[in-house]
């Protein structure tokens, strides 16, 4: 089975009327190819353990993937928190394990740990976290960076455990994911550094006696002819380059390994048969800027090959601002059928 993801931005910047995230949510309700809804987390956002409940109270089968930084709260505050919305959710919950990203926006939350340094805290986090939810009885914890007693809580998640979502290029990212992840989520590549990607996290979970799921971030163009795709994603790209900053980038302090390799393959715009990195080179690396541009036909075809390499979830957004259009149902539900 095919899964399709895509993201929501809680509240526009500087916008205080609810009416608009009222708007969105519904219109993700009603999508019957949206399997999971990525709230993500920025420290000078709205924050998502508000907007990802209020969600939650107006719909049926929105099912969120809330973005968590480790380090911003407890671990035991944690598991209580994401067992009870999972509760109240009546099971619709996953949890975006974020330990990288930007270290301004780390240090705006007080966080300052080198990121080796903050993998291995995170290990630890999500060992109580499991242990929390799974434990029949009370238990203590002294480690490195935690230390709790008679650790139990009284409600326990309705799914057992949250299924945790990550990603990450580095080698501390990769044995993070191999231990924790229930699903590895990677950044737009072509077909090489995809296939090459996935057999190291699968390598890496092995080692844990673990297996691995896969899902794959990319912008989608999709036009009855290419000319017509073209012209959507040039659109986009005009509106990123003529905008004064109001599309999320990469930050230029940004060092990590991702970026990095993201970066590397704006050296040519297109790859394989429809994959465009010209959006990667204007927004710096940013992380969900790779696309795929060209007709249903091209681009299920593109899909098909990610799909035999392993990965059977796809994080889809289109346009400028990376954000689900409904326009995107139809072919999306004709991707389902044929992928399954």
């Amino acid at each position: 089975m095919v899964e399709f993801f895509t993201g929501l931005q809680p509240l526009e910047t500087g916008e205080t009327d609810p009416e608009k995230l009222i708007e969105r949510v519904r219109e993700l309700d009603r999508s019957e190819v949206i399997d999971r809804v990525l709230v993500g987390y920025s420290s000078t956002w709205p924050h998502n353990h508000a907007t990802a409940p209020f969600a939650l109270a107006l719909t049926e089968k929105f099912s969120p993937i809330i973005a968590h930084r480790p380090g911003v709260m407890s671990p035991v505050a944690a598991a209580r928190y994401f067992a009870t919305l999972d509760v109240l959710a009546r099971g619709r919950l996953a949890i975006n394990v974020v330990v990288g990203g930007s270290e301004k926006d780390l240090r705006r939350e007080s966080d300052d740990l080198p990121k080796a340094e903050r993998y291995r805290r995170a290990i630890e986090y999500l060992d109580i976290v499991r242990r929390t939810w799974t434990s029949p009885e009370p238990f203590d914890h002294h480690g490195a960076y935690y230390a709790a007693e008679a650790v139990k809580i009284l409600t326990k998640p309705q799914q057992g455990q949250v299924p945790i979502f990550m990603g990450g290029e580095s080698a501390d990212a990769v044995d993070f994911g191999a231990r924790h992840a229930d699903l590895y989520m990677l950044w737009g590549e072509p077909f090489a550094g995809t296939k090459e990607r996935i057999q190291r996290v699968m390598a890496a979970a092995e080692g844990y006696d673990r297996t691995m799921r896969f899902s794959l971030s990319l912008r989608l163009f999709v036009g009855d002819t290419d000319d017509d795709a073209w012209a959507q994603a040039r659109s986009a790209e005009r509106q990123i380059g003529e905008s004064s900053g109001k599309f999320l980038r990469s930050s230029s302090t940004d060092t990590s390994v991702g970026r990095r390799r993201a970066l590397a393959l704006t050296d040519e715009e297109l790859h394989d048969d429809c994959f465009w990195s010209g959006l990667t080179k204007l927004l710096g690396g940013f992380a969900n800027s790779q696309a795929l541009v060209g007709t249903e036909e091209r681009i299920l075809n593109t899909l098909g090959t990610y799909r035999d390499l392993g990965v059977d979830t796809f994080l889809v957004t289109t346009g400028a601002e990376a954000a689900w259009d409904p326009a995107l149902e139809s072919f999306l539900a004709r991707a389902k059928k044929e992928l399954a």
